[in-house]
């Protein structure tokens, strides 16, 4: 017999009075969807990014080849330069694409100006991110990188220490994560903030998340105002 749930059954009639009633009571903005070139940009990243997963799987399989059916060997052999192959034409892809789209190319060579950002991390942030219309700011971002303090309210966990949300995209905290080490280092602004935050005897793991943090802010300003980075009016 078939049960009709107790929770009443909500109709489009009853959607369309809420989200009226939200609308009046905030101020919304329309939605802009991202050129067609950025949406491309994103496809070919993932892809690349799928095929060196299946690279490094190949790669791991490979290594102890000496226990494998010499047929096997061979498909997987084959398998590793189909994908090499593959990658090859993606990276042609994306340069194409890049020197085709004159608003795509000074995004990724802006963000290159960034101490800490190279061509692969550029091309990841550009695949990754939002529209940043849909953005007020730069927290925004974060938290949609997941890299914004989670917030404990309830529970044992009170005195815990703080730690990133990670309720985002996973794929951009990644391709952040070397770029901070990098920052780190050799950033000359960064590696003030992280030494002030070694001082305070931050754990290293939690240096590197707000320097991932702080190169995404970054990235958010350069690209909001179109414009290369410029150290003089960076403030950490």
């Amino acid at each position: 017999m078939l049960r009709v749930s107790s929770v009443a059954i909500r109709t489009d009639e009853v959607d369309a009075v809420l989200i009226a009633e939200y609308a009046s009571k905030n101020e919304l903005r329309p939605y802009k969807p991202s050129p067609f070139y950025f949406k491309e940009l994103r496809s070919l990243y993932h892809c690349s990014q799928n095929l060196k997963l299946q690279k490094t799987q190949i790669s791991n399989f490979l290594e102890n080849k000496d226990n494998l059916l010499r047929s096997v060997q061979k498909i997987y052999q084959t398998l590793f330069s189909q994908i090499e192959d593959h990658l090859q034409t993606i990276e042609l892809a994306i340069g194409e694409l890049l020197s085709h789209h004159e608003e795509l190319r000074e995004d990724y060579q802006n963000l290159q100006t960034i101490p800490g950002i190279g061509k692969t991390t550029a091309v990841a942030i550009l695949a990754e991110i939002p529209e940043l219309s849909s953005l007020e700011n730069a927290r925004q971002l974060a938290a949609y990188a997941g890299l914004t303090p989670a917030h404990r309210s309830s529970g044992t966990s009170l005195k815990a220490k703080p730690r990133l949300s990670k309720i985002g995209s996973a794929s951009l905290r990644k391709a952040l994560y070397f770029p901070a080490i990098v920052s780190k280092n050799h950033n000359p602004f960064l590696k003030e903030f992280s030494q002030k935050l070694a001082r305070k005897g931050k754990h290293t793991m939690v240096i590197i998340g707000a320097i991932m943090r702080k190169l995404l802010h970054i990235c958010f300003g350069v690209l909001k105002n179109k414009t290369p980075f410029n150290p003089n009016i960076l403030r950490i």
